[in-house]
């Protein structure tokens, strides 16, 4: 018989949401939230992607993309810049104070990394992920 406390789906949904909120709770401290933490994580790191690939990043709809960079750029983190090959591109670009702000909370990521981790070997780390990108690999796959 089904039992939805040993299912591995509930199982991880209850920790992503977990930790999701505790990191949140941490980043409002610092006037963010997780979303855009996440959107000035890969801004940074593939400057003058577009909106469509971000979302595709942060595995959300193009229609949360735009307001969450509309807000952004309100904020003066991100521009928008149309790209030279194809005007129907909208690049995305961290301003000076988006990049030192990234900065100054980048480093809440790697101290919820270490709080998350706490205590497991690298190993399990690996086999975590190892597992992980099976469960992936087998959703939208009938038995």
């Amino acid at each position: 018989m089904f039992d939805l406390d040993a299912c591995v789906a509930f199982i991880t949904n209850k920790a992503a949401k977990k930790m999701a909120d505790e990191f949140n709770d941490r980043l409002m401290k610092l006037g963010i939230t997780r979303v855009q933490w996440i959107a000035l994580f890969y801004l940074g790191k593939y400057d003058g992607i577009s909106q469509k690939e971000l979302g595709e990043l942060m595995d959300i709809k193009e229609s949360t993309v735009a307001r969450l960079i509309d807000r952004m750029e309100k904020e003066d983190y991100v521009c928008r810049l149309k790209d030279k090959d194809d005007r129907r591109i909208t690049k995305l670009y961290l301003t000076e104070k988006g990049k030192k702000y990234r900065q100054e909370c980048l480093p809440e990521g790697e101290k919820m990394a270490e709080i998350f981790t706490k205590g497991i070997s690298q190993e399990e780390l690996d086999i975590f992920m190892k597992v992980v990108d099976k469960i992936l690999s087998n959703i939208g796959q009938e038995l």
